[in-house]
């Protein structure tokens, strides 16, 4: 780190005054002309030297590979900063994800929420934390996140759904900001989760107001969620069309907000009590009446239901509050040192399975992929397993978690915590834990070329082909590396297959043809196979190559992989 004088320092500071003025003038400009919204001062973001003007991918670190042939999905675990690993995702699963869950930092001013300024990177490479009485605080914050939600934005399903959670520090401009880049018409709200049980008794904290919930924002396509049925309703009568129950017309206030003059009118000669309308309207009791299931019963008007009338199951509601009895932040950091025993983690704060678990269950199918791209301890891919379990689904999680320390906590936590949820693991109190089964590939950021996206030169273009498979194969969902040569890789899942000829020299396509061809004569399945091709224009040329081959489709590299990163980067 370069060393600076008072003087240069104090110039620094009045330049950026001057920076911040100049920015202050452009927003009341750019606010005077636009609707309501959220507005800050954005702080340019600089990365690693190794990514500058280059082109992200990913790398499989194999030695991390757990492979279980017990049926189970193969989950994925990224190493690296969730920027670049995002802008990888939107390659190979834009559309795809049915569930987000992050939990990003909440920037209390000691939650360690590290921004690396690009003016100031000379005088500080390695960030600073940001202390609450930072002039630029919540800018750095929203700088940070906005460019990850546009990037997450893109991954949703049409029936996907994000789950944040946060705290007071940042709730109120989070949720402006998630208006901004999901929609407002697609907050569908805010849960709070008790996760405190415990007070701060020192002497600063005692008598202070103390929070006991944290938020959870939802926004989605969708409005519909699954729910816990509690049981089912009951027909105990029954007559000589079908079996059903009786049920007594009830009012409610005719006053206030829903009161409606509609609602008021006579039921066999029977009109609701003064300031009191029926629960039901009139049309919905002519179709009974019609049918002849309107009756008077002990003098009250009284309906006899049958099952095709209505939802059979009792259901629970999808609260927007969630209790300690799904787990607090006390209880998920028990649970984790209990996992990773004898070694402390040193996690302050931890999501509890339980309520992830939660989340999943009300907004997933047995098939949704789930992402978290804030993973920190590995928690939801744990929840994953879990729900997977308790109701034979096969979900599939994604994890992006940074390194952070020189101790990765990628490596040493996120994945040490899943390895041992997956293989078994003896907990702090001695007691032995079978593991749950599935897979997991761990992958790693990396960056290619010598030039951006948009500068992509021919060397830089025929490096991407190259080290593209991780890429394509995740796309494809068919994560097993069955063959690479110097020209051309294949990958499988056991049923489809994907064949990827990155080398622009075709002296090879004739010997990887035959082994696509031998692959698909030796499975046991019927094979799909995708094939990508290196090629500036049409693939469909190499259409001919492939005239004994049936079910193939044939797509181009690199060009699609660039023009997502260049569109990316328009966007942000």
């Amino acid at each position: 780190m370069s060393s600076i004088t008072e003087q240069e320092y104090k110039l620094k500071i009045e330049e950026l005054q001057k920076e911040i003025e100049i920015l202050k003038k452009k927003q009341t400009e750019k606010m005077k002309s636009e609707r309501y919204g959220l507005n800050w001062i954005d702080v340019p973001e600089a990365f690693e030297k190794e990514s500058e003007n280059k082109i992200p991918v990913l790398k499989e670190d194999k030695g991390k590979a757990i492979k279980n042939d017990d049926g189970k999905p193969t989950h994925i675990l990224i190493e690296g900063d969730n920027y670049h690993a995002l802008k990888c995702l939107n390659y190979t699963h834009s559309g795809k994800i049915d569930v987000i869950y992050i939990d990003p930092p909440y920037n209390t001013g000691s939650d360690g929420f590290i921004y690396k300024d690009a003016r100031f990177l000379e005088q500080y490479p390695d960030g600073t934390t940001i202390p609450k009485e930072h002039p630029l605080r919540h800018s750095t914050w929203l700088s940070f996140m906005s460019k990850r939600l546009k990037l997450a934005r893109n991954l949703l399903s049409e029936k996907g759904v994000i789950f944040i959670s946060i705290d007071d520090n940042e709730q109120a401009n989070l949720k402006l900001l998630c208006d901004q880049v999901f929609g407002e018409n697609l907050f569908l709200g805010n849960i709070d989760w008790e996760s405190k049980t415990k007070s701060q008794n020192t002497k600063t904290a005692f008598d202070k107001l103390q929070p006991k919930v944290e938020h959870i924002l939802v926004y989605s396509k969708r409005n519909h969620f699954n729910l816990i049925t509690k049981g089912e309703k009951e027909y105990p009568e029954r007559d000589e069309k079908s079996e059903f129950r009786y049920y007594k017309i009830e009012v409610m206030n005719a006053s206030g907000v829903r009161g409606r003059e509609t609602m008021v009118y006579p039921i066999l000669g029977i009109n609701p009590p003064e300031n009191r309308q029926w629960k039901w309207g009139l049309e919905t009791i002519k179709e009974y009446q019609e049918r002849g299931d309107l009756i008077l019963l002990d003098g009250e008007p009284t309906l006899r239901i049958r099952p095709e009338d209505e939802r059979n199951e009792i259901t629970e509601p999808f609260w927007g509050f969630i209790s300690k009895d799904f787990g607090t932040g006390e209880s998920g950091k028990k649970q984790l040192n209990s996992i990773l025993f004898p070694v402390d983690p040193e996690f302050e704060t931890v999501k509890p399975v339980e309520l992830i678990k939660k989340l999943i269950f009300h907004a997933s199918s047995n098939e949704s992929i789930i992402l978290d791209f804030f993973a920190g301890s590995g928690t939801t891919m744990h929840s994953v397993f879990e729900t997977n379990k308790s109701d034979g689904g096969n979900r599939q999680c994604i994890l992006v978690q940074q390194k952070e320390t020189d101790s990765n906590i990628c490596e040493s936590i996120t994945y040490e915590r899943n390895r041992r949820v997956m293989q078994g693991y003896t907990n702090s109190k001695g007691e032995e834990i079978s593991g749950l089964g599935n897979s997991l590939k761990y992958y790693k950021t990396d960056f290619i070329g010598e030039h951006s996206e948009k500068l992509a030169s021919d060397e830089d273009k025929i490096l991407l082909a190259q080290k593209a498979g991780c890429l394509i194969s995740l796309s494809e969902n068919t994560l097993e590396e069955i063959k690479t040569t110097e020209y051309y890789q294949l990958y499988t899942d056991g049923k489809k297959l994907t064949a990827i000829y990155f080398n622009e020299d075709p002296e090879m396509f004739p010997d990887f043809v035959e082994d696509i061809a031998e692959v698909s004569m030796n499975s046991t399945t019927t094979h799909k196979t995708t094939v990508y091709v290196y090629c500036e224009g049409n693939p469909e040329i190499y259409e001919n190559e492939f005239d004994d081959l049936t079910n193939i489709e044939i797509k181009a590299i690199p060009h699609p992989i660039l023009q997502i990163y260049k569109t990316l980067n328009e966007a942000l």
